[in-house]
């Protein structure tokens, strides 16, 4: 499993350009690897809408799982979510998808309000309430990512996901390098000129 996670860092570092800045802007990257089908889930937006993976069937999309009383990394991962949300504002096929990892607390009412606070767009970034074992499930099975019923263990990696479906990289929310990163693989998905 070890090795399987190294070749493929190693594949992604090699599709990458060695132009990463940490002031916002996209290496270039001019290849991608495939790394499996992202996982169909279902949930409650913060709208009160029911969301699922097959509304995002066409679109480029970032997944990532945070819970609203977190005061480390998920604030950091939201903020960055919402750089990238001004970044493809006029991407019509660029979502943002995060996974409450405490659906007891993180009622849809206060995932509104959460939110709010970091200007997120209905229609274009999702945060969304489901089960304890469904999140589980598509955090663990599905994006390989973790365990995520437990909330303070989750991961702090954004995933990368094509418009088929496929997820195509792994960025670390905390390294403003694979952030630098994760900017140039979706303008790369997107077909933009970095």
């Amino acid at each position: 499993m070890r090795r399987t996670f190294l070749h493929i860092t190693f594949a992604i570092l090699a599709a990458a350009g060695v132009s990463a800045c940490g002031d916002g802007s996209a290496t270039t990257v001019t290849a991608l690897p495939e790394l499996g089908k992202a996982p169909a889930f279902t949930g409650s937006n913060f709208t009160g809408a029911e969301v699922s993976s097959d509304e995002l069937r066409g679109t480029v999309y970032i997944a990532y799982f945070f819970f609203t009383s977190c005061s480390g990394p998920c604030p950091v991962m939201n903020s960055k979510a919402n750089v990238l949300q001004a970044a493809y504002a006029k991407a019509n096929d660029f979502r943002i998808v995060g996974f409450s990892v405490d659906p007891e607390t993180d009622t849809v009412l206060r995932l509104a309000r959460y939110a709010d606070r970091y200007s997120a767009k209905p229609g274009r970034w999702y945060m969304l309430h489901s089960s304890i074992e469904q999140v589980s499930e598509v955090a663990s099975a599905g994006f390989k990512v973790g365990d995520a019923s437990e909330p303070d263990l989750h991961s702090t990696r954004f995933i990368l996901v094509d418009r088929s479906g496929t997820i195509r990289g792994y960025y670390d929310g905390m390294d403003d390098t694979k952030m630098s990163e994760l900017r140039g693989a979706i303008d790369f998905l997107l077909g933009r000129d970095a």
